[in-house]
This record gives C-alpha cells, sequence and structure tokens, in this order.
C-alpha cells in the first residue's frame, strides 16, 4: 500500500509547476488525509517519495494516499493563508488542528480623531491608528486598558459623545478620563496623553513617566493644588504596579513568544506566554488535535505555521523542542525567516520556558481530567437510560418568549472539550403565536428548531451530526421532540430535563423513551446535565431579549419617516433605550449632531404630543 502512495505522488510531481501553492492528498474515499503549503510545488511533494527519511506517521499518511490535488498560488505568503483556511475548513486527518484560533485582541488608538480613544480591537487591521500586541486574552487586554485610563486618563466614551462636547462622563468624576466629553481638556494637551501612552507600550519604558508624574505631583503639591496632587500620585502608583509585575529585562527579547508543549495520552497541550516591549502580554493554553503518530517537533511546527499564518511574528520564539528551520522535510514557512527559534538550556530564557513548561502541565492535567470525567458522565447516561450508541457531541435546545411575543429559539453544542461556542445557533420562530389567540405553543416552537435544523437534506449525511439531544421541559416536550425527530428519520437519542417540584433546581426529572430518572441533588451527573441546561437557557434568554429591544426600537419608529437601521442604531447608541428616548428634551435630542435637526424635532414631537 506504501509503494501504491508513492508511485501516485510520483506521477503526480512530474506534473507539478515549479511554483508556491497548496497540495492535498486523498484516500481512495475522496476524504482529505493531509493538506501542505510549497514555496516550490514539485521539489515539495518529491520529498515524500524518500520514504526512510519520513516520520512513521507520514509514512502511514503516504500509504493511505490514492489521489492528489494542488492549488497554485502568486506567492509563498499566500500558499501560507490559503494552506491555514483550508484546515480550518476541512480538518484533515494528519494535519495539526488548532481549534481555538479566534484572532487574538489588539489595544488600538486611532490616529484620525482629535480625542482618540483607548479601545479593544479584534481582527483585520484596517483602520488608521497604532496596535499594541497581541493579548492573550480580552481579560488581559481589559484589565490593561482600565489601568491606562487610571494612568493616562484617555477617553472611552463614544464619539458622539465627544463631538457634542457638552455632558461629562462618568469617568471623569472617578478620575479616569480628563474629559474631552466635557470640554475640559484642549486637543493639544490630550495629545500629549497619547503620546504619554504610546511611549508605554511602544516602549515599555516606564521611568520617564514616572519621573514625570512625580515631578507633577511635588509642583501641585507646592502650590497647594492638594487635589490635583492626589491624582497624580494615584496614577502613578498604578503605573508603577503595571512596571513591577508585567515588566521584564532580559537580552534579546523585548519581543518575544514562548511555547512549551506537553504531551500525555495521546493529548498534546502548548502554553503561550507572549512579550512585547519587555512587557507580559499574557499566556494562554492550546490544544491541538492530532495524529497519534505525530512527534512534539511535527506538533509544534504544525501549530506554529497555523498560529502565525496571519499574525506578525515576533524576532524570537522560544520553545522547548529542537526545531530546525533547515530540515528538508517539516519544515516552516518564509514567514519565520528573519526569527530566531531557541531552546534555552539555561539562563533567564530558561526561566521563562520553565514557567511555560510548568502551566503547560497544569493546564494538561485539567484537560485529561475534564476528558475523563466527560467519559463518566456519559457512561452513566447510557447505562441509566440503556443507550449503546457511542456519545461524542450533546446539542442541547430552548426557547423563549414573553407571553407569545417576540418568540426565539437556540441550540448550543457540548463536547468533550467543553462549549463549542461556533455551533450555538440561533432560530427566530417564523410561526405567529398571536395569530393563534396569544396562546404560547412551546411544543410547536421545539418542533419548527428540530426541522429546521435536521430537515435540510445536507445535515442527514453530516459526519458531525450530534449523539445526543437535551431538551429543557417534561414529558410533552419530549414527545414533541421525539416524534420531529422520527418524523426527519433521524435517530438521535433524547433525553428531556423537567424541573421538580416546585421547579426547585437540584429536584429534576430526566426523561428517555419509558424511562424517568431522577438523580440525588448532590450527584455530579446532576450538576453536569444542569450546566449544560443553564447555559441554553441563558442563550435562549439573552437571544430573546435582544429580540424584544429591537423590536421595541422597531416598532417606536414604524410611523415615524427618515428614521432607518443607521439612525436607529446610532439613537440607540446615544440615549441607551427607548425609555430614555422618550425622556428625552429636545435640546439633548440635538446633542446628536449626524441626525438632521428637522427630523430631531419630529422625534421629539411624536413622545411628546398630546
Amino acid at each position: 500500500m506504501t509503494l501504491q502512495g508513492q508511485e501516485i505522488i510520483r506521477t503526480t510531481s512530474k506534473t507539478l509547476p515549479n511554483q508556491p501553492g497548496v497540495y492535498q492528498m486523498e484516500d481512495d474515499k475522496g476524504n482529505i488525509l493531509y493538506i501542505g503549503k510549497a514555496k516550490n510545488l514539485s521539489n515539495r511533494v518529491k520529498n515524500y517519495l524518500s520514504i526512510n527519511n519520513l516520520t512513521r506517521r507520514i509514512q502511514r499518511m503516504v500509504s493511505l494516499t490514492s489521489s492528489m490535488n494542488f492549488y497554485v498560488t502568486n506567492t509563498e505568503l499566500e500558499a501560507i493563508i490559503l494552506e491555514c483556511n483550508l484546515i480550518k475548513k476541512y480538518k484533515p486527518r494528519f494535519n495539526i488542528l488548532l481549534r481555538d484560533d479566534k484572532s487574538f485582541p489588539y489595544i488600538f488608538i486611532s490616529s484620525e480623531h482629535d480625542f482618540p480613544r483607548i479601545e479593544k480591537h479584534r481582527g483585520a487591521q484596517y483602520k488608521k491608528g497604532r496596535y499594541y500586541g497581541p493579548f492573550a486574552s480580552p481579560d488581559a487586554v481589559n484589565r490593561t486598558i482600565n489601568t491606562l485610563q487610571r494612568i493616562f486618563l484617555l477617553r472611552s466614551c463614544t464619539d458622539k459623545e465627544v463631538a457634542s462636547g457638552q455632558k461629562l462622563c462618568f469617568n471623569y468624576y472617578l478620575k479616569r478620563c480628563s474629559g474631552p466629553c466635557g470640554g475640559k481638556i484642549t486637543k493639544e494637551d490630550y495629545a500629549k496623553l497619547i503620546e504619554s501612552a504610546d511611549d508605554f507600550l511602544s516602549s515599555g519604558n516606564s521611568e520617564k513617566i514616572q519621573k514625570k508624574f512625580e515631578d507633577q505631583m511635588y509642583f501641585a503639591s507646592k502650590n497647594k493644588n492638594f487635589e490635583l496632587a492626589a491624582s497624580l500620585r494615584d496614577r502613578l502608583k498604578a503605573l508603577k504596579h503595571i512596571a513591577q509585575n508585567n515588566s521584564i529585562k532580559i537580552k534579546d527579547i523585548k519581543d518575544a513568544d514562548i511555547f512549551a508543549i506537553d504531551t500525555r495520552e495521546g493529548k498534546t497541550c502548548i502554553y503561550g506566554s507572549f512579550f512585547r516591549n519587555n512587557t507580559s502580554y499574557g499566556g494562554k493554553a492550546f490544544f491541538p488535535d492530532h495524529d497519534q503518530l505525530a512527534d512534539k517537533i511535527e506538533i509544534m511546527i504544525g501549530f506554529l505555521n497555523i498560529f502565525y499564518a496571519e499574525k506578525k511574528i515576533p524576532r524570537v520564539i522560544i520553545t522547548n523542542t529542537d526545531i530546525d528551520k533547515t530540515n528538508s522535510f517539516m519544515i516552516l514557512g518564509k514567514n519565520f525567516e528573519n526569527t530566531k527559534i531557541v531552546n534555552p538550556k539555561k539562563g533567564p530564557k530558561k526561566n521563562l520556558l520553565k514557567f511555560a513548561e510548568k502551566n503547560s502541565r497544569i493546564n494538561l492535567d485539567l484537560k485529561l481530567n475534564k476528558l475523563k470525567s466527560f467519559d463518566n458522565f456519559i457512561n452513566e447516561i447510557k447505562k441509566i437510560f440503556q443507550i449503546k450508541k457511542d456519545i461524542n457531541k450533546i446539542e442541547a435546545f430552548d426557547n423563549s418568549h414573553t407571553f407569545g411575543k417576540y418568540p426565539v429559539g437556540v441550540m448550543i453544542a457540548y463536547n468533550n472539550n467543553g462549549f463549542l461556542k461556533s455551533n450555538y445557533r440561533k432560530f427566530n420562530i417564523k410561526f405567529n403565536l398571536e395569530d393563534n389567540k396569544n396562546k404560547v405553543d412551546d411544543y410547536y416552537m421545539m418542533k419548527e428548531m428540530l426541522i429546521r435544523r435536521f430537515g435540510n437534506s445536507k445535515f442527514k449525511n453530516e459526519i458531525d451530526l450530534p449523539d445526543l439531544l437535551l431538551i429543557d421541559g417534561g414529558r410533552g416536550q419530549y414527545n414533541s421532540a421525539k416524534k420531529a425527530i422520527e418524523d426527519l428519520q433521524i435517530n438521535i437519542p433524547i433525553i428531556a430535563m423537567a424541573k421538580g417540584l416546585d421547579r426547585d433546581s437540584g429536584r429534576e426529572i430526566l426523561i428517555h423513551d419509558k424511562y424517568t430518572h431522577r438523580l440525588n441533588h448532590n450527584n455530579l451527573l446532576l450538576h453536569f446535565l444542569q450546566n449544560i441546561r443553564d447555559e441554553v437557557h441563558r442563550f435562549a434568554i439573552t437571544t430573546h431579549r435582544s429580540k424584544r429591544y429591537k423590536m421595541s426600537i422597531k416598532s417606536v419608529f414604524d410611523d415615524l419617516k427618515g428614521i432607518g437601521p443607521e439612525r436607529k442604531k446610532i439613537l440607540k447608541k446615544h440615549f441607551g433605550s427607548v425609555e430614555q428616548l422618550k425622556l428625552a428634551s429636545l435640546k439633548e435630542l440635538k446633542e446628536i449632531k449626524s441626525i438632521p435637526e428637522n427630523i430631531l424635532k419630529r422625534i421629539y414631537e411624536y413622545f411628546h404630543s398630546v
């Protein structure tokens, strides 16, 4: 079989151009085994012919190869990005897969505003301004922004509030904003605050700024301006705190990323720590999926290629694996050519690596325990309800409405990795409950959700269908769901979770076919199912509230000409709620400069006419 795979690769390599691109290997059923990039497609694919130089994992992949496809690109960078996108889409079994690959958050300060705000930014960096990051998590960036607001008094209020220049935000009174929204600071003085913040974020050196604050504090104190002196003292204290806790001074790693890998029981954790301008931007654990035969170096190289496909790479990457960038087979992309990859054996860099290794071990322990707990819960469910089918993925459904109005349904997904946020779905219920004499038909809502989820023929052969459905409701809701699934000729076990007596949490009843079961209130399986039920209930409530608010905005302006979606959005953002808009004076309405005055007057008259 290996010879057959090699012969297919040999034949294909003769037809490939000497250009950059992406290639993919497929088995005899058309399933994609592997997707790779190349600076030179022909030369790259020929490497698979030297079978003795391949790892066991790659030898196995070659043996299963029955056909190959390729895509030619203009540059190697295009190939890197295409490879990353195709891997995300098809999830080939022999690639290293990174599930949590959301874009990392950055701090952004605009260069196009007289009084730029400091804000969190994700995604493409298309706006003009300065970006600082990446930060390991939204929490890390939020904490940093909050601290920087206290230190440099940069605004967080909206552009509309600043444009009006008449109403001070609450942060001004908390001494966390310099007051551009109320005209308390000039454009020139605010620019100096921005310059100081940029100097701190760009260089990581706070000593110059600390000295400036100290001088200003002593000068204010000398002139008996004790309120200003106290404010400067608090800002100086916050600056010293962030400098002491986040800064690091090690030769050659002003900008560096540190990755430590730990592999056990077929699972892998890579813990990353991120440093920019001698400042820690936090750390994060990643759990890449990979073939069981993959070794640590293969996993790390695959991870780095995907992780940095669309990110700026620092000058230094520290890892606990020995990666040779010149290795002829396991190769990093051209985007790594200016990056030094090191595995230190001693010194300060090794100490940083030890910290990452410790976090990698701890996070992998937690992951393995979580996986074992999931398996234990699933085995208990199968035993209680006599379910023979394997259960790897659970989908839970719930709905919400206000006396039949604004009905919505939601679906969430859960597997051994936890909640799958990318699989969450919302359903705007199309059935008009008001036409049914205001009768709240929860059974119909559940039926519609299930039909729309599973009724499409594309889903029936989908390999990622759930193995168990969890329904929030009693026997009637269970029967409705079961009939909908049976009508669709889909065989998925269903468990309904009904509130017990007095609807007390902890006295729930579980229903499946002819079985009903009540777990002890301190049973861990009950807590596991409650956690899933509570999450789908939370998602249903927040989705319903959002729809109700949008519909209330829509109904208010149905009779008003000149109020389209954009102006509704502006009014919502400015006043926060319809109730506040109703109470607004004409003067307050006129603070919105982006809406014509005649329209604002019409809105005022609409709400204040007798």
